[in-house]
């Protein structure tokens, strides 16, 4: 274990890296590096199983692979007690505000001083040996889900339709959709095969009904290191929306959509990270052997759901199509 404290520096600019890594060096610091938000978060998970923790962390905000705040929030959910100290060139109020509200140590704004910087480390402290018992929840029981598409005939009565599944059981969500399919159901049960009975004694003779589609969401093949982040910010996120009384992701005002993405398996593990902490994502799930990914997106408007799609998703490596699906009142359809 290092007798000096060690600090992760991550941003994508080198020269800036070099910079800060010779004098945080020079003020006797151990000092590494990274570029992306994911190669941060595997660096700080391998050093915790090492038993040689960084004991602080320089963040950028404008990383090439996840915002810079959205790392901030994953850190915080697994290491409350680990400071970091976020620094921009692009800062705005808002940017402040946002960086206190996810546990940020300290700010800075591009260009700084290593003199400030050393004393923004020395002001919030590095991180000791005795962490802080994490808050937790109620650990969620395990079940299969799987994502129905479903295609009602020429002269089907779509509402009546809608109407028989959503109330069905294991039916936690019936939405009514604009594209080449015209419901999207969510269901879940204990195993693949309770899915297959459901989906039969629901749809089997169901009148009206053209086609469907089923899609069982599997866990994605990512490394322990990144599964423990997510698992660790998802009872974080868990835990506020119990204080909160929240129980649905959803937020009824906004607009939702799903995006429907083929994608190259072998690129899976990096392209499924980005999506799950892209904006206007809610939920992101794996399907058909990880050759596809089903997206549940919010926005206030459907500009700005259709432009992280196109400005953020569909330059994603790995990404090779996006189909769109927007979630309809049958009054607007």
């Amino acid at each position: 274990m290092s007798t000096q404290p060690r600090v992760l520096i991550v941003d994508d600019e080198p020269s800036l890296r070099r910079q800060l890594m010779v004098g945080l060096a020079q003020h006797g610091y151990e000092v590494d590096e990274c570029e992306e938000g994911l190669s941060a978060l595997t660096k700080i998970k391998a050093a915790e199983s090492k038993q040689d923790p960084f004991r602080c962390v320089i963040l950028d905000v404008r990383l090439p692979d996840i915002d810079g705040l959205k790392i901030l929030s994953v850190i915080k959910a697994a290491y409350a007690d680990l400071p970091v100290v976020v620094i921009t060139g692009y800062g705005t109020e808002d940017t402040v505000n946002t960086v206190q509200n996810n546990g940020g140590s300290a700010y800075l704004d591009k260009p700084f001083e290593m003199e400030t910087l050393v004393a923004e480390i020395n002001r919030v402290g590095t991180r000791t040996e005795k962490r802080p018992k994490a808050r937790t929840a109620s650990e969620p029981l395990v079940l299969t889900s799987a994502l129905v598409f479903i295609r009602g005939e020429k002269d089907a009565d779509l509402a009546e339709i809608y109407e028989t599944l959503c109330f069905g059981d294991r039916v936690c969500y019936c939405d009514p959709v604009l594209g080449e399919w015209d419901l999207v159901l969510l269901l879940q049960a204990a195993n693949r095969k309770s899915i297959d009975q459901i989906v039969q004694r629901h749809l089997g003779s169901l009148k009206g009904v053209e086609a469907f589609e089923v899609h069982y969401c599997e866990k994605p093949q990512i490394s322990k290191d990144l599964e423990g982040f997510i698992h660790d910010y998802e009872k974080m996120q868990a835990t506020e929306k119990e204080n909160e009384g929240v129980t649905d992701g959803r937020n009824m005002r906004m607009l939702t959509s799903y995006a429907i993405l083929d994608v190259d398996a072998s690129k899976l593990a990096n392209v499924y990270m980005k999506l799950y902490f892209t904006d206007n994502v809610i939920h992101c799930d794996v399907a058909d052997g990880g050759k596809k990914i089903v997206l549940l997106m919010q926005g206030i408007s459907a500009q700005e759901v259709q432009s992280t799609i196109k400005s953020t998703i569909r330059l994603m490596p790995g990404v090779l199509r996006i189909k769109q699906l927007n979630v309809l009142n049958f009054s607007t359809k």
